[in-house]
């Protein structure tokens, strides 16, 4: 989604920026504040928005502030072909004189006029609550008009509630989404350390999918931890075995895959989005990347060499499992909106570590994960040697 602010009270303005990347989840990507009407033109020409909000008064340049100078470019965003006209106007003012004097011509335009002041403590929340319900809209329009499945999978040692959770969360913006959770019970980390027990896992989802009637329908598929070993390897039979499905977007979080790992046959062969969702602290894929054999870290550093229109890393705060804090609202703000507009991604990078000392470790681990296959073969050939010998 992309925002457009404009307002002249900066640091209004500065607290409205906070509340859409804190609680709606938007990025300063996707956010373009302005102080005047002149520079919302020039960005009306550049691009389109869904969402405009505007002061009710503004300067024109470096004018006193007027309300004949917002009207003028609701004006013009109506009458030019030129501007390009937002889905939804929000009107807002810190004086409610001005509300009154002026709604009947701002509310020709706008949505809704908001008093955005110190006396009315339910404006941010009304603000909120109008972009989210752009966002539904947006989804149920997307989503309506054509079939969607979206399929989920789990990591080891849980039952994924929070598929269930995704499924409330979807289904509240739009009712034409139908739901497979994938569960393959509690997956113990021993069981998780043999490739062969790990590649069971794989067989047993790959022979669900084919099993599924997805023709015809656009199939968004969420997976986390050795989920997105399952869901990936799976894809890959699929690939192999040429049975065809379109395969919208795929989103990884928390992932185990090895962080060289290449998507090349998976986007040469499926007109999809992918997703990878990161936690910068997450200290398990450490574990993972350093004892695991054929995994990795790539949840916590991102894929290698990967990040475009069709591709991208995402870096937030957390570990192993915060998207599915429900504190932070993570799969409302950012798996949500994809329903929407999953091929207009913005990078997001919430690190704050500091990158040599991050960096120095990751990469002392990764440099044990190299040689994990090594010492394991190792092991077994002097064990074996020594009960024959």
């Amino acid at each position: 989604m992309k925002l457009l602010l404009v307002d002249d009270n900066e640091k209004r303005s500065l607290e409205i920026t906070r509340l859409l990347n804190e609680v709606v989840g938007l990025t300063d990507a996707e956010i373009f504040a302005v102080d005047n009407t002149q520079k919302a033109k020039d960005l009306l020409r550049l691009h389109h928005f869904d969402f405009l909000i505007l002061d009710v008064v503004l300067p024109k340049r470096d004018e006193t502030p007027h309300a004949r100078f917002g009207l003028s470019l609701l004006n013009d965003i109506k009458k030019r072909p030129t501007l390009s006209k937002p889905s939804k106007i929000v009107g807002i003012t810190a004086h409610f004189e001005d509300i009154e004097f002026f709604r009947h011509s701002f509310e020709q335009h706008c949505e809704v006029v908001i008093e955005a002041s110190s006396r009315n403590v339910y404006w941010k929340k009304r603000i909120v609550d109008a972009i989210k319900f752009e966002f539904s809209k947006n989804i149920s329009k997307s989503t309506s008009d054509k079939s969607v499945t979206c399929i989920t999978v789990h990591g080891i040692r849980t039952r994924g509630t929070w598929q269930e959770d995704l499924n409330k969360i979807i289904n509240t913006a739009s009712n034409s989404v139908s739901f497979e959770s994938y569960k393959y019970g509690y997956f113990a980390i021993i069981s998780f350390m043999i490739p062969f027990l790990r590649n069971l896992r794989v067989k047993y989802f790959f022979e669900e999918l084919k099993s599924l009637n997805l023709e015809g329908r656009d199939v968004y598929i969420f997976s986390h931890s050795f989920g997105t070993y399952i869901v990936v390897k799976a894809l890959e039979k699929i690939i192999k075995n040429k049975i065809k499905f379109n395969l919208k977007l795929l989103v990884l979080s928390g992932s185990v895959l090895p962080s060289n790992y290449s998507f090349k046959k998976i986007l040469d062969n499926f007109e999809s989005t992918v997703v990878n969702d990161c936690g910068c602290n997450d200290r398990i894929l450490l574990l993972s990347e350093a004892l695991v054999p054929n995994t990795g870290m790539a949840g916590r550093v991102g894929f290698h060499g990967l990040n475009n229109d069709r591709f991208v890393n995402r870096f937030f705060k957390g570990g192993h499992s915060h998207y599915f804090d429900k504190s932070n609202s993570f799969m409302e703000k950012h798996w949500l909106p994809l329903f929407s507009t999953p091929s207009s991604l913005n990078a997001i990078d919430e690190r704050t570590d500091r990158v040599l000392v991050s960096g120095i470790g990751e990469k002392l681990i990764s440099l044990l994960g190299k040689t994990k296959e090594v010492i394991y073969l190792t092991l077994i050939f002097l064990l074996i040697f020594k009960c024959f010998i």
